[in-house]
């Protein structure tokens, strides 16, 4: 059941972030909104800033708490590596997930899954 509940979440925080930039007149929006597969792994979602500016990385979790296997993707050289060679600059690294907003040092940001959809 976490299963299913934490794949309904990525649909919706996918949905929702290529909704919102529809709106905001992004007219190549369900491009630049996405999932990543690798093949050991994956983001949940990566979106792409105007102008090749760079890109963000999500990871989208059901739980309400912060793990630090949660991050591994992100943390990932060899994926990260991959990503700047064919989308610039990584602009952010995010958990999104249902606690607390959080900061760490290794410059991953934890953001509440609900402030964040309601924000967009």
């Amino acid at each position: 059941l976490d299963e299913v509940r934490g794949r309904m979440l990525e649909d919706i925080v996918l949905f929702e972030t290529v909704l919102s930039r529809r709106r905001k007149g992004d007219a190549a929006a369900d491009d630049n909104v996405f999932k990543l597969m690798f093949d050991s792994g994956e983001y949940d979602m990566v979106t792409l800033e105007p102008q090749g500016r760079g890109c963000r990385l999500f990871e989208i979790k059901h739980s309400a708490e912060r793990v630090p296997t949660q991050a591994r993707h992100l943390l990932d050289r060899e994926k990260t590596g991959l990503v700047r060679s064919r989308f610039g600059r990584i602009l952010s690294r995010t958990i999104l997930y249902r606690g607390e907003d959080a900061d760490l040092p290794n410059g991953i940001a934890y953001r509440n899954v609900n402030s964040y959809l309601k924000g967009l």
